[in-house]
């Protein structure tokens, strides 16, 4: 009963919440912090995670299906535990009734975590104790790409002046059918820039197939690399990074192309940190232009945000144990 159970997903598959919950379970040893057991709630028995959940006071849950968030802090309240709430996206996300269970699940459990301040707002209207901590946590190390996914990177690499990046962990829609993170609308935007090369981390394998019914063909100056990889080895070798999402929470990877001194694109369709460079439509973005002037800004700017995610959860933590 003196530990957190931390449940929640784990690569594979890659995405935001895999990853966040990965690393969380991996730096909190390493802060000090073992108080904690973990299940995984993609491969876990659930007759062992209820064994577990019977045998902790505090749970911190990670997961994105809002009915299961609901009837996961229902039980909670049922069984008399604490429940700490991770919501990885931006709250309104949903239609009507995914939104419903959202607020319900916000409302029942002890602590609801979001991801921006548009978020917190409407939590805290259910939930006073909501907390604003983001789930970007800094990898310990980056996992080199295979020798195919190098060389092909590499050989890409060298055939233009200048290099974009985006990635999309699955092919996915938003509540009013668009693509969540409009890779066709940057391909449609790219293909006519012939000094520039796209590549799209593409770990499901998912989208490829999509996008070649979207268009007649892949344009030349587009790169797909599929399969499970490190996206940082993709980051380290680019000038920009797009994010044209429709929605989002906290993306991983705009804080990790800052730390690589990576120019950062982003769609203004929710609040963005303060280093990157918000544009409101892309089909009418000049990308050279835009990057030029990210590459300005990023030189003068001095102020990096430290992100201590993995501290502000242990202090959480301590506080209800």
């Amino acid at each position: 009963m003196d530990k957190v159970l931390i449940i929640g997903p784990v690569p594979p598959p890659i995405g935001g919440v895999t990853v966040h919950v990965s690393r969380l379970i991996e730096r909190l040893p390493a802060k000090g912090f073992d108080r904690f057991t973990f299940c995984n709630l993609k491969k876990g028995k659930w007759l062992n995670i209820m064994r577990e959940i019977a045998r902790h006071r505090i749970i911190h849950l990670h997961a994105s299906n809002p009915y299961f968030q609901m009837l996961f802090a229902m039980f909670c309240i049922l069984v008399r535990k604490k429940l700490i709430l991770t919501y990885h996206g931006n709250w309104g996300r949903y239609g009507l009734f995914g939104n419903c269970a959202v607020c319900m699940s916000a409302l029942l459990c002890a602590v609801p975590i979001v991801q921006n301040e548009e978020s917190l707002a409407e939590a805290k209207y259910f939930n006073p104790k909501a907390r604003l901590i983001s789930t970007f946590i800094p990898a310990a190390s980056v996992s080199p790409l295979g020798p195919k996914h190098a060389q092909l990177l590499s050989d890409f690499r060298k055939r233009f002046e200048y290099l974009f990046c985006t990635n999309a962990w699955n092919l996915a829609f938003d509540k009013n059918g668009k693509e969540t993170y409009g890779i066709s609308q940057i391909i449609s935007n790219i293909r006519y820039v012939n000094s520039a090369g796209l590549v799209i981390s593409d770990p499901s394998g998912n989208y490829q197939p999509f996008l070649k019914k979207s268009f007649e063909s892949i344009p030349e100056n587009v790169l797909f690399i599929d399969g499970p990889h490190d996206f940082s080895n993709v980051l380290q070798v680019s000038d920009a990074f797009i994010r044209n999402t429709t929605t989002d929470g906290v993306s991983l990877s705009i804080y990790e192309a800052r730390q690589c001194n990576v120019v950062v694109l982003a769609s203004n369709s929710v609040s963005r940190a303060h280093f990157c460079n918000v544009y409101e439509d892309i089909s009418t973005l000049n990308l050279i232009d835009k990057l030029e002037k990210g590459r300005i800004r990023l030189k003068n700017d001095d102020e990096i945000e430290e992100i201590s995610a993995v501290s502000e959860l242990m202090a959480l933590y301590q506080k209800y144990i």
